[in-house]
């Protein structure tokens, strides 16, 4: 008997150990991958699918569609919290502007299925930086003009415009695709 007690012991001991193991493990990241950059930051979907806007388990095209984000005419509004360095972003929240909640949890889509408006009204545009602490300027982006979603970290939003790619401050942002947050 204390042969079998030793080995249910050990059985035991074997499976407490393997499901810490894995319950501590979050999903395998691939080889020399960047871990997601937090951010808060807004932006409006400008994907005109009928079908709507893929809202994947993962970031990038191999990921598992969780939900769809339906097309609105009249605009939608996402949520951004994290940053992939492959240009998806994570949401949390998509609302239309009529506010109807369409897709409320955690998910990624591809930054150039979003986008964002610049402000700077009555100027000649807004300063796009080379980095996310702000920087050297890289260039300028006309007032209310729409710009891609390339990633984010913090407040600031890193973009694409024209031939342009860099961060814009929170200040230069607007996310409402109907007003331009005058």
């Amino acid at each position: 008997m204390p042969a079998m007690k030793k080995m249910l012991a050990a059985s035991l001991c074997a499976a407490a150990l393997a499901a810490l193991v894995s319950a501590g493990r979050a999903a395998p990241a691939a080889p020399g991958a960047a871990a997601p950059a937090a951010c808060k930051v807004e932006a409006y979907v400008v994907d005109k699918d009928p079908g709507g806007l893929n809202v994947r388990d993962a970031p990038g095209p191999a990921g598992k569609v969780v939900a769809v984000i339906p097309l609105d005419e009249e605009g939608t509004t996402v949520n951004i919290v994290a940053s992939s360095p492959n240009g998806w972003v994570q949401i949390e929240r998509a609302e239309t502007v009529m506010g109807s909640v369409v897709f409320d949890g955690k998910g990624w889509v591809s930054g150039n299925m979003l986008g964002v408006s610049t402000r700077g009204y009555g100027t000649k545009g807004v300063r796009l930086y080379a980095a996310a602490g702000r920087g050297k300027a890289v260039g300028t982006i006309p007032p209310e003009a729409e710009a891609r979603v390339a990633g984010c970290s913090g407040g600031m939003m890193r973009v694409r415009y024209k031939n342009l790619t860099g961060w814009l401050e929170p200040d230069a942002q607007c996310a409402s695709p109907v007003t331009n947050c005058n």
